[in-house]
């Protein structure tokens, strides 16, 4: 009886994610920009943005065997692999941003934001659950602070570069993916989490329209992988303090 629901339950989870074509766009996109980033890797070898790259195949593999849980479901949720990638996301990302300024003021600030969000999130994991809550708290402001960061670094560029230098530098296109998928992600973050996750019934009618808003944010975030993979292509190679 136990092994017939368990099995029940593992298809009903494998047909979600078989049956979502935007969850598959998405993870080819993932990998995809995963792989020309590989393909270029020479060209940004000797630059922060190489430790970009390896997040990508990092994040497809994650999600991945996040699924896998899933659908086997040797755990009760599979949230804690999302918790932990938010730690190597925004450290990450605030550390690459931080070294490129060339503000003082901005890169100081980029780094105190850096430790204000590693003193939420160590605060969050030693109050919570972090094993089957999913990190809100922490994802919001790190959401947040990565848009004031994006921000200092566009105002820096525009202020201090060429339109020229724009096209060629990488960064250039990582604000503009990361910009797009957080403007359209965190305002879904908060209605999944705080909406969508209080519904017990599966055939409520708002299930509907909050599905329709989470297909939004998946093609956000095919976007998102679009504007990497095209400035993988485009960047030029640039020594970056790594």
């Amino acid at each position: 009886m136990i092994l017939e629901i368990a099995q029940t339950v593992s298809e009903k989870r494998l047909d979600y994610l078989l049956s979502n074509p935007m969850i598959w766009i998405m993870d080819t996109l993932e990998l995809l920009s995963f792989v020309i980033g590989l393909i270029y890797w020479n060209k940004f070898r000797g630059s922060a943005i190489k430790w970009f790259i390896l997040f990508l195949g990092y994040n497809f593999l994650n999600e991945m065997i996040a699924g896998l849980f899933y659908v086997k479901t040797w755990v009760d949720s599979n949230v804690i692999f999302f918790n932990i990638r938010y730690l190597v996301y925004f450290g990450l990302l605030f550390s690459l941003y931080g070294k490129q300024l060339q503000n003082r003021k901005y890169s100081n600030a980029t780094f105190f934001l850096l430790f204000l969000w590693f003193t939420i999130f160590i605060y969050w994991f030693s109050i919570t659950n972090a094993w089957l809550k999913h990190a809100l708290i922490p994802g919001l402001t790190g959401g947040f602070f990565l848009l004031g960061i994006i921000l200092f670094y566009l105002i820096e560029t525009i202020n201090h570069r060429s339109m020229s230098f724009l096209q060629s530098d990488f960064f250039t296109y990582l604000s503009l993916g990361l910009l797009l998928e957080s403007v359209v992600q965190l305002p879904v973050l908060i209605t999944i989490f705080v909406g969508w996750a209080q519904l017990t019934d599966e055939n409520d009618v708002r299930n509907s329209f909050f599905n329709t808003i989470r297909q939004v944010s998946f093609a956000a975030s095919c976007i998102m992988y679009l504007v990497f993979i095209y400035g993988f292509y485009k960047a030029k190679p640039k020594e970056v303090k790594s």
